[in-house]
């Protein structure tokens, strides 16, 4: 299902790269400021230590324009730490900006603009309804109790204003993830489905038939969403210091049911090379490692803290900060859809609009900050 690999090097130089890396106290930073990176930073450490609400998945996304992975950083490298209301240092408050978004469309095209832009052929400008699929229960990306249907729902429907303001679509929720892509989409029933995670298909000859059909299937639009990946071990554990998935051949890995697996498959994290646990839910995951049932638990990091902080083990468990990757979440729809191309384009062009403007930061990082607060209440 959406429900959360290769690590981007960005040419930093060795020394950098493992001075960025090592495992000293983050110096001290504050909310709504820049930090120049030094010796001893990781994300995870300036996120917390800063207080960033949705922590170092929000840190990261605040600053993906210059990071490809949330284990890699420069020294001198300078970042943005956003700010307590969830926008970026020096703009305008994320509130503020969202409230401009819902009150001021995108405005209508100039008639001569219009007439311009209209295609030379007998094809419409105007396609059939877009259906878009998704279902519930991911907070907080999708979710029909949550505003706006929870932040990924959110997105596409203003990437659809953006990109394509008189075009119609709707979103229906059908709540049985394992019928999306294999039957409902397929049979036509819906133009595209969203969220879902896309593997490295330049490598789809080391995935599964199940993983593979992502590549060889359906086509995707630009990635929505970039999510980190976590790993995770009992503090005092041998594997603390670990550097390398490498490192991790030969032990025993959980992973909860039905989120991907194909970020294992790519790092030949797969039987026989370790021994995997697909446990029944993330708690289970959680409880086999308290009991050294298991070496490392991995999945999406977000809801991993949450459950860190909602189990209160924060102070036995340890992060492998520098396995941690990012997979990147986005909207397919099936290859055979001959509108499927053109429904893309129009996401791809109002997705653009709203990481040029600053919208998609605000929007994410407002909502990411909502469900933490959520989480902290018990809510």
């Amino acid at each position: 299902m959406g429900i959360p690999s290769r690590i981007v090097r960005t040419g930093l130089r060795p020394t950098a790269v493992a001075l960025a890396l090592m495992t000293t106290a983050a110096s001290a930073q504050e909310l709504c400021s820049f930090h120049t990176v030094v010796p001893g930073d990781t994300l995870s450490q300036l996120a917390k230590a800063a207080g960033v609400a949705g922590g170092y998945q929000v840190l990261y996304s605040a600053n993906r324009d210059r990071l490809s992975s949330p284990n890699i950083i420069e020294v001198g490298m300078r970042l943005a730490i956003p700010c307590a209301d969830g926008s970026l240092p020096g703009a305008e408050t994320a509130a503020a900006a969202l409230e401009t978004v819902a009150a001021d469309p995108a405005p209508e095209p100039a008639a001569e603009t219009a007439a311009a832009a209209a295609p030379a052929t007998s094809e419409p400008a105007i396609l059939p309804e877009a259906r878009f699929l998704t279902a519930g229960s991911y907070a907080p990306f999708t979710d029909e109790d949550l505003p706006e249907g929870g932040m990924f729902t959110e997105l596409v429907k203003l990437a659809m204003q953006r990109g394509a303001p008189d075009q119609p679509y709707r979103v229906s929720f059908v709540n049985d993830w394992g019928a999306h892509l294999t039957e409902l989409l397929p049979s036509g029933a819906f133009d595209l489905g969203f969220p879902w995670y896309l593997p490295d298909c330049s490598k789809v000859d080391l995935l599964s038939p199940a993983t593979q059909m992502r590549c060889t299937d359906y086509d995707a639009s630009d990635p929505f969403f970039e999510a980190v990946v976590g790993y995770y071990t009992k503090a005092g554990s041998v594997l603390v210091n670990v550097t390398s998935h490498d490192q991790l051949k030969g032990k025993r890995l959980c992973r909860p049911d039905g989120w991907f697996t194909f970020d294992l498959e790519a790092l030949g994290l797969v039987e026989p090379n370790v021994t995997m646990l697909v446990a029944p839910t993330q708690l289970d995951c959680w409880r086999a490692l308290e009991a050294d049932e298991v070496d490392v638990v991995t999945f999406d990091a977000l809801p991993a803290e949450d459950d860190i902080v909602t189990l209160g083990i924060a102070d036995n468990v340890k992060e492998l900060t520098a396995l941690a990757t990012v997979q990147t979440i986005h909207v397919f729809t099936p290859k055979a859809n001959p509108d499927g191309k053109a429904y893309l384009a129009m996401l791809n062009a109002g997705l653009k609009s709203l990481r040029d403007d600053g919208t998609w930061f605000k929007v994410v990082s407002t909502r990411l900050r909502e469900h933490e607060e959520k989480q902290a209440s018990g809510g």
